[in-house]
C-alpha cells in the first residue's frame, strides 16, 4: 500500500472518530462520559472546563420594590439538582442590589446582574430594583389615526419618579395598528383597535380604543 493511501485512510479514520464524539456530545446535551462540557449562563451556553457542572440560577422575582425593601430569593441548580452550599454570589452593581446567601436586597433604583458560581460552572440572572407605580392615567389625544400616521399616547404616573420599565404596551390587532415600547401607535389599515397598557409589577391595566381611517 502506498504511503499516500495510508495517509488518506488515517485521515478518514480520524474524521470519523471526531464526528462520532461530536454527535455523542450533542445527543447527551453537552456531556460526554457523564461530564459536562458547557454551562448555561443567562440563557446561553458558554464553553468551560471539562467536568464543570451545568449551573442554572433562577429568581422568584424579576422586580424588587426599593420602597418596600422587597428581597428576591435565588435558586441554584447544578446538573439539575438544587445546591446551596458552596455557591458564590456576586452583583454587577452593588449600588443597585447586594446579594448574600442567595438573598438579593435592593439598594437603589436600576438594573443589576447576579452571578452564581458553583465549582467551575456559573450562571447569571438579571434583576431590577424599582419604585412601583401607585396609579396611572392612560389617554389618547385623538380617537382616530390615518393609515401610515403615528399617534403618541399620553401616560401620567404617580409618583412622578416611578419606574416605568415595568410597563408593556400591546395592540389587539397588529394588522390594524401597532404600538411600540414608547407608546407610539402606527396605523396600518382601516379598522378599530384597542391599545392596552399593563404594569407587569402591580397587574394594573389600562386601555384606549382607536379607529384607523
Amino acid at each position: 500500500m502506498k504511503k499516500q493511501d495510508k495517509a488518506l485512510i488515517i485521515s478518514i479514520v480520524i474524521f470519523v472518530v471526531v464526528a462520532i464524539i461530536a454527535l455523542c456530545i450533542v445527543l447527551n446535551k453537552g456531556k460526554i462520559f457523564g461530564k459536562s462540557l458547557v454551562s448555561v449562563e443567562g440563557g446561553e451556553s458558554t464553553s468551560i472546563a471539562a467536568g464543570a457542572p451545568v449551573v442554572q440560577v433562577e429568581s422568584d422575582k424579576e422586580y424588587m420594590s426599593l420602597k418596600d425593601k422587597e428581597t428576591a430569593t435565588l435558586t441554584v441548580k447544578a446538573d439539575g439538582e438544587i445546591v446551596s452550599e458552596g455557591v458564590e454570589y456576586t452583583s454587577s452593581d452593588e449600588a443597585v442590589a447586594t446579594v448574600k446567601d442567595g438573598i438579593v436586597t435592593p439598594v437603589g433604583v436600576g438594573h443589576t446582574t447576579i452571578t452564581a458560581k458553583y465549582k467551575e460552572g456559573q450562571s447569571t440572572v438579571d434583576l431590577k430594583t424599582i419604585k412601583p407605580i401607585k396609579s396611572m392615567k392612560f389617554t389618547a389625544t385623538s380617537s382616530t389615526i390615518k393609515v401610515g400616521n403615528d399617534l403618541q399616547l399620553k401616560l401620567q404616573v404617580t409618583p412622578s419618579d416611578a419606574s416605568i420599565d415595568t410597563l408593556i404596551y400591546s395592540s389587539s390587532n397588529d394588522e390594524i395598528a401597532t404600538v411600540n415600547k414608547n407608546g407610539i401607535v402606527t396605523g396600518v389599515q382601516r379598522g378599530k383597535v384597542t391599545i392596552t397598557l399593563v404594569d407587569t409589577y402591580t397587574g394594573e391595566e389600562k386601555s384606549v380604543n382607536l379607529t384607523i381611517r
